[in-house]
């Protein structure tokens, strides 16, 4: 009898685990995906060396336009489905509630128009870099090695992982530390409420840094 039940608890141990690890494959293949949001700063940073009185207008413009290609995807994926070739690579890379609502690219990319357009260039490229930087890492540390829980699924390893590389190129970019700091800090609590993160994220923690050099330099 106590054979079978540890018998019994070890594989019910092993399924957990590779339930876990199921999770934290598909969470990789997401933030690949996310990476791709990198070639806006990068954008940005380059028009402004080469071209700086367009640059901003560029980098909107080029995000303006994936925006809009963006949308009209999501719209038909809502309408029609996805496509039965496509479905088996892009399933693990959507969360359930992208299943059935507007996914995370359109988010990320009305954020970055929002930051681009609002916040000054070295605070808009953090902002965005956290997005896809910070962000991701505490959604794939979270996944990997969360174990304390702070709010739904969200884990106190996750947000220290966002505030600690949130900080890391914030810091490196924005000054003083001190608008850094509440960037990483502004980005680290807004991930933990039920909102849009990839629209939210780029907004708070790049207002947050505005509003302490506005203030700071006055």
């Amino acid at each position: 009898m106590f054979v079978g039940t540890s018998g019994l608890l070890i594989i019910e141990d092993i399924k957990t685990w590779l339930d876990q690890m199921a999770g934290f494959k598909n969470e990789i293949r997401r933030k690949y995906i996310h990476l791709i949001g990198l070639t806006v700063p990068v954008l940005y940073w380059t028009t402004n060396y080469f071209i700086p009185s367009f640059s901003k207008q560029v980098t909107l413009g080029f995000i303006t336009f994936f925006l809009l290609l963006f949308t009209g995807f999501e719209l038909y994926r809502l309408s029609h489905g996805i496509p039965k070739e496509a479905y088996a690579i892009v399933k693990p890379m959507i969360r359930p509630q992208e299943m059935r609502g507007i996914g995370g690219h359109v988010y990320f990319a009305a954020g970055a128009f929002i930051a681009v357009l609002a916040y000054r260039r070295e605070i808009a490229i953090a902002a965005l870099l956290i997005s896809v930087f910070a962000d991701g890492g505490a959604a794939v540390v979270g996944s990997r090695w969360g174990r304390h829980k702070l709010i739904g699924k969200k884990t106190l390893e996750g947000s220290l992982a966002l505030f600690l590389i949130a900080l890391a190129f914030a810091a490196w970019i924005v000054k003083p530390l001190l608008a850094a700091f509440i960037g990483a800090l502004a980005a680290t609590c807004v991930e933990l409420i039920p909102i849009n993160d990839n629209l939210m994220v780029p907004i708070s923690s790049g207002l947050a840094m505005q509003l302490v050099r506005y203030f700071y330099f006055i």
